[in-house]
């Protein structure tokens, strides 16, 4: 029993007080006020929140605008992606598979989808299922080969398999999209239907949930932002595929999730007996592999000392209660839904500004208030911690191209780098002069480059996340071929003539 859960003492008191509940009152001011600073700190233009108690919602609401420059109001129904928080409803609905006995958490990737590989046979052989779910294939995130690729999840598994491992199969947490698609993928094998129909009959149906969509909404949907040089949020535009991904292409709203989140924290409550698959789902929310607390995580989570991740869910310690959460993100928006199953207590807070910590901040200070927890500025720590994280990673970039310019002495004749390379994964990589400069293209993304060195192209991108390409030659000096770090881990080869 959570002892200092605001909830629990409040039950006690409505007990001793004649049997009324409503007798004390949820701290809604106190929570409103929360949202609010925390919306005004980041400049966040709309929020929607939600928090369950024990198959009760306490509290749900919106708050700002859908759009900065239209006064439309954010609403309890409006429509917001939530990213990688889909992953869980993936999970979920392989837990219902595995309830009919269509499926186990340790069977082979290959029973299900023969042609799966990676690049390390062992991996290709004994993958499973809960491998892909918990990340520990030792495939590290390779993000650019599914955002804005335009290729369908299958596309993309197949892909993946001709990346080298990052990591030993099964030797530590890399968390990796792709592989969910995996998983979803092979959802779709054992249920004989598509992941996005099962997740309508299995999850999204029973629990009511009936705004929830995984293809963008035509309507009711929250503009993402992000913050221009003038310090103000700016529209940006919309994140698009033409295929619903098990990884992350869940839209929905604080209403419906209210609903995901009494079942995820009260699985075993009567309301849910039709869906009868609770004990595989708290498999989802049980440790799989450790998250190791690297100096990120020390200073964004200082009252956690362990940390693991389950199957679409983060489990680790928070002052002394075990906390669920995980976040989102994609163009735009962040998503953060956080979960203390022993008090049966969750809560989502959906929002439309990217690159910001305001989520998991407000995350938090409500339960921080509603747990009766010493109260922290999260805010100002994790705005602090944002800017000395950008600063050393400013630093160690420079550092980084100093001691490639030493390596790599000269000038780089650009005329001899422009053309036509490829890798197995991620296909065509294109170098050509644009506006007297090199700008490289690999499928729907470009960045332009600047010279260092006698062997050596950069850029400042945040899509590529400041990539660097160091160019390989043969014993005539001739080129033949780069490899670029960054957001892309890779070699390419240049094209034959």
């Amino acid at each position: 029993m959570v002892n200092c859960s605001y909830f629990i003492l409040a039950i006690l008191m409505a007990q001793q007080n004649e049997g009324k509940p409503d007798s004390v009152k949820f701290p809604e001011k106190e929570v409103r006020s929360l949202v609010r600073e925390s919306m005004d700190y980041w400049r966040v233009p709309g929020v929607a929140v939600a928090i369950v108690h024990q198959g009760d919602t306490v509290f749900e609401s919106g708050f700002g605008l859908i759009e900065i420059s239209k006064q439309k109001t954010v609403s309890t129904e409006t429509l917001f992606p939530i990213a990688s928080c889909s992953k869980a409803f993936t999970s979920a609905l392989a837990a219902s598979l595995i309830s009919q006995k269509k499926l186990d958490w340790d069977d082979k990737v290959r029973k299900y989808l023969p042609w799966f590989k990676l690049s390390d046979p062992l991996a290709s052989e004994d993958c499973r299922l809960r491998d892909l779910f918990c990340h520990r294939t030792g495939l590290g995130a390779n993000d650019l080969l599914w955002y804005g690729s335009g290729m369908s999840p299958e596309e993309n598994v197949r892909r993946a398999g001709f990346l080298v491992l990052d990591k030993p199969f099964r030797s530590t947490y890399q968390y990796q999209s792709i592989m969910y698609s995996a998983g979803g993928l092979i959802c779709e094998k054992a249920g004989k239907a598509s992941w996005e129909k099962l997740l309508k009959q299995e999850i999204l149906d029973p629990l009511g949930m009936k705004s929830t969509m995984v293809t963008p909404p035509a309507d009711n949907l929250a503009r993402g932002h992000f913050i221009n040089q003038a310090v103000l949020p700016e529209v940006k535009a919309p994140y698009s595929s033409n295929f619903p991904d098990p990884a992350g292409s869940v839209y929905s709203s604080a209403h419906d999730l209210a609903s995901w989140l009494k079942f995820q924290v009260d699985p075993f409550n009567q309301k849910f007996s039709k869906m009868n698959f609770a004990r595989e789902l708290l498999e989802t929310q049980s440790p799989q592999v450790v998250n190791p607390i690297d100096e990120t995580n020390k200073l964004l989570h200082p009252f956690t000392t362990q940390m693991t991740y389950g199957m679409g869910w983060v489990i680790q310690d928070y002052r002394g209660i075990r906390l669920v959460s995980h976040a989102g993100s994609i163009d735009g928006f962040r998503t953060h839904i956080a979960m203390v199953p022993d008090a049966k207590f969750g809560l989502v807070i959906l929002s439309n500004l990217e690159q910001t910590r305001m989520n998991l901040g407000l995350s938090n200070s409500i339960i921080d208030l509603l747990f009766n927890f010493p109260k922290v500025p999260w805010d100002k720590n994790y705005s602090y911690i944002l800017a000395n994280a950008f600063k050393a990673s400013n630093i160690a970039h420079e550092n980084l191209l100093v001691e490639l310019l030493r390596k790599n002495p000269g000038n780089l004749n650009l005329n001899d780098v422009l053309g036509e390379y490829q890798n197995p994964a991620y296909g065509k990589a294109l170098l050509k002069m644009d506006d007297k400069k090199v700008r490289l293209v690999i499928g729907n993304h470009a960045v332009g480059l600047s010279p260092l060195g006698g062997a050596v192209l950069h850029g400042r991108d945040f899509v590529f996340d400041n990539p660097i390409l160091v160019f390989n030659k043969d014993s005539a000096s001739k080129i033949t071929g780069f490899k670029i770090s960054g957001r892309i881990n890779a070699e390419f080869a240049r094209s034959h003539d």
